[in-house]
């Protein structure tokens, strides 16, 4: 049928103003059937556009919309004299009563919460189009205008909510039946009646009486919630609404109050709220629990490792270092199935977060890289890391969490390749600064994935392979968490795979160019590197491209050589010409002669003898160093390569060249880290194996280490002139008399006075989301979650250390030195 405005025979216009083409549509063919002349706006600008050339008759509005929202969108039309008739209905998903008073308030004639109910979208919108005939047509139409007004009576009082009216005076002109029912009167007996009179509480009579006043004054609409008991006794809720009637002349000649019951509403609110309540106890209950259990887990976890990695550090037979190492890689297991359940546990929580802090990108990569070089190794392969020059190497973000991401992906890479190479590539992407985007790209030459399930690998608790024949272990988790971790970093992850040729996983991260630093140690460009010819020698394309690229940033001009009677040949041609080698970089393993062979040969060859080699090797064996002394090599290096280090073992070795040292001494990761110093750590451990697992590592790097059982015997200690010197603190947080955290800040507040830091990094079991922000917050510098990873406690000690012996050199070139404390030097 075709509802017309009942006065002509034009349909009745309807304007629908919503952004969503689905909704918008979807209103469309709700209203369709009853014949309404429909025009759309996806915006409150195109809205106003075409009430201005037209004023509809009905509009249906959306509130959240970009650029004008539908509340400036209502208080234009109704700030308008031509058009502040047109009746509004506001249909939003905000289902709350908050939003529906700030539309309501603004003019709206009445609220829909989506998803819209059909039918009484269709009552509604008939109702307020034939209000609005009314308001058109009075005066000329007097019968219509009766007949719409018996019309509106009728629908008023079919309704549940209470509908009435109110003269200057506050008087009530029309009541509807529901609410006549309510108080048990008739409509007779309601006119000309105030809330006064129908013994209304005094303070609730006195405070509606007003805000009808005020409607009539300020021609605004006024909302508000009170509880009422009626003459019959039923006690609720109610949520009331009084707006303004304007007469032809834009003066206010009554107020419409509408009321509604809403004590189901609050009593359901109340029950959400106690429901909310119980379960965020719950879940309070679980994640104390889960913390307790991950400190639990992890203290013995720290000894069986820690000591595991001592042991094996000592003479040992093949075949007790053979059963070492499986306890080994068993406990490492255990430990990441227990990560990944703490941090699934965490995204099911929601409160899975990152620690944002500066740091070292190619630092960061590089130890995440080498921590699986000998897992890479034992499968025969190249782990290969490429970060382009072009990425900027400090950085503020997450470096644990993406340090976690990577090895994830390396670890399947190296997991899942019986052959080949792993590759990880770092590129930047286009981004507005200070933002950073980098590219990561883990490829390898292994399985791959088939194509009908790749979209699955990210999924909780699935793998490629998930029979129970599969060959490869996992808990299915790591995945997720990446993805997880990616999504948090504002980047997203994806692969790339095809079964039988390999795979590579993307993920994109962001982060902040940092402003700040990161304290590095380099060994100093005494010796110019400058147009140096040196000589690249690898079977690998990937490796000798790698590094041919580091040289040429530095200045030198490499040659590569593709294996080792190439590279003989290249030097002697080159001696020849007048133009030696300088130094040759060549694998150790390769088809035809490994590097330590090459190396014997060029040593016997007077013509070539002088030159300096380094060799690099995708995993030590025990004995490599006395081959390395045996065979002339001037420095040792494991892949992957980290620049730096690749740099400073160039020129320490070439250095050593020109001190006339005889024997040279043999330059290796160890020895370059070693020459920075060793320096006086606290322990403050009250668990006796952990205190021999941290003590006996540190000591074996070179720093002498003094142990307190708690809190209390370590403020003694620093109390004590005998120990001064201390340039770092190793601080556990659960301990009996004084815990981590009241150490720390009484140590802090003796530093107010001495106007001097010691830095304190948190080594503890407490693992879970925010024990690293709250041990930050108390005043400690870093944090390391137990079980001790050994190369990570090395880099955050070694890393305090450096800075407090930059801090302390600045002040005593700033000034004299001030002695007066005790704790430092």
């Amino acid at each position: 049928m075709t509802l017309s405005l009942g006065f002509t025979d034009r349909p009745a216009r309807v304007l629908i103003v919503e952004d969503d083409p689905h909704h918008r549509q979807l209103l469309e063919v709700m209203l369709a059937p009853d014949g309404y002349l429909l025009q759309t706006a996806a915006t409150g600008e195109g809205a106003l556009l075409i009430v201005a050339q037209q004023p509809p008759d009905l509009i249906l509005l959306d509130l959240m919309m970009p650029g004008m929202d539908g509340y400036e969108v209502i208080a234009t039309i109704k700030g308008n004299p031509a058009t502040r008739a047109v009746p509004v209905i506001i249909i939003t998903a905000l289902d709350d009563r908050h939003a529906r008073m700030l539309g309501l308030n603004a003019g709206a004639e009445d609220f829909l919460t989506k998803p819209v109910d059909w039918a009484e979208l269709c009552a509604r919108v008939r109702n307020l189009v034939r209000l609005k005939a009314y308001g058109d047509h009075y005066g000329t139409y007097s019968r219509v205008l009766e007949r719409r007004e018996r019309m509106l009576i009728t629908t008023l009082s079919s309704i549940s909510d209470f509908a009435y009216v109110f003269d200057r005076d506050g008087r009530f002109v029309y009541v509807n039946q529901p609410l006549l029912d309510l108080w048990g009167i008739t409509l007779q007996e309601a006119e000309g009646k105030n809330f006064f009179d129908l013994k209304y509480p005094d303070d609730l009579a006195t405070l509606l009486l007003r805000q009808v006043q005020e409607v009539f004054g300020n021609t605004t609409r006024i909302t508000g919630e009170t509880p009422y008991t009626s003459p019959t006794g039923v006690y609720a809720d109610y949520e009331y609404i009084f707006s303004p009637v304007f007469d032809a002349d834009g003066a206010v000649e009554s107020v419409v109050g509408i009321t509604r019951d809403i004590t189901a509403r609050k009593r359901e609110a109340e029950a959400l709220g106690m429901a909310k309540d119980a379960a965020e106890a719950a879940n309070r209950a679980k994640s104390q629990f889960l913390a307790n259990m991950s400190h639990e887990i992890r203290t013995p976890m720290n000894g069986v490792i820690g000591m595991t990695d001592l042991v094996l550090d000592t003479e040992l037979t093949v075949e007790q270092r053979e059963n070492l190492g499986i306890v080994k890689s068993s406990a490492e297991a255990l430990l990441t199935v227990i990560n990944d359940i703490m941090d699934f546990s965490k995204i099911e929580a929601g409160k899975l977060e990152l620690d944002l802090i500066d740091f070292k990108l190619r630092d960061a990569v590089g130890d995440t890289a080498n921590a699986l070089a000998w897992k890479a190794h034992q499968n025969g392969l190249e782990l290969i890391v490429d970060v382009d020059d072009a990425v900027p190497d400090t950085l503020r973000g997450d470096p644990g969490r993406l340090r976690q991401i990577l090895i994830n992906l390396l670890g399947n890479a190296i997991k899942f390749t019986p052959h080949g190479e792993v590759v990880l590539r770092v590129v930047s992407e286009a981004a507005s600064p200070p933002e950073v985007l980098l590219h990561f790209a883990v490829s390898d030459t292994g399985i791959g994935i088939p194509l009908d399930r790749q979209q699955h690998v990210f999924e909780a608790f699935t793998q490629a392979d998930g029979s129970t024949t599969r060959t490869y272990g996992g808990t299915g988790l790591g995945l997720t968490i990446a993805s997880k971790l990616v999504h948090l970093m504002g980047g997203r992850v994806w692969v790339e795979s095809e079964a039988g040729k390999g795979s590579t996983f993307h993920f994109s991260a962001r982060f902040v160019a940092a402003h700040v630093s990161v304290a590095m140690t380099v060994v100093p460009d005494t010796i110019d590197l400058q147009d140096l010819p040196v000589l690249v020698v690898d079977d690998n394309a990937t490796n000798r491209r790698l590094l041919e690229e580091m040289l040429i940033g530095w200045g030198m001009v490499p040659t590569v050589a593709i294996g080792a009677l190439d590279a003989l040949a290249a030097l002697r041609a080159a001696q020849q010409s007048g133009r030696p080698f300088v130094l040759v970089l060549t694998d150790c393993q390769m088809p035809d002669m490994d590097g330590f062979t090459l190396t014997v040969a060029i040593r016997n060859d007077p013509t070539i003898a002088g030159t300096i080699v380094i060799l690099l090797t995708s995993a030590g064996l025990p004995g490599d160093a006395a081959r390395c002394r045996a065979s002339g090599v001037s420095a040792y290096l494991p892949k992957p390569i980290r620049r730096s280090e690749l740099r400073s073992a160039i020129l320490t070795a070439m250095r050593v060249r020109t001190d006339d040292q005889h024997p040279p001494a043999l330059v290796t990761r160890h020895s370059l880290r070693e020459a920075r110093f060793g320096g006086r750590i606290l322990l403050i451990e009250d668990n006796s194996v952990n205190q021999l697992v941290a003590r006996r590592l540190l000591e074996k790097r070179g720093h002498i280490v003094v142990v307190a059982g708690n809190g209390r015997e370590a403020l003694a200690i620093l109390e004590e002139a005998a120990f001064a010197g201390f340039g770092c603190v190793l601080m556990d947080v659960q301990m009996p008399e004084m815990d981590g955290f009241e150490c720390t800040g009484l140590i802090r507040d003796k530093e107010r006075l001495t106007r001097s830091r010691l830095p304190i990094v948190a080594m503890t079991a407490h693992a879970m989301e925010g024990d690293e922000a709250r041990c930050l917050t108390a005043g400690m510098d870093g944090y390391l979650s137990k079980p001790i990873q050994p190369d990570q406690l090395f880099e955050i000690v070694e890393r305090h250390l450096e800075r407090m012996r930059e801090d302390i050199a600045q002040r005593r070139r700033a000034q004299a030195a001030d002695r007066s404390g005790l704790w430092y030097p």
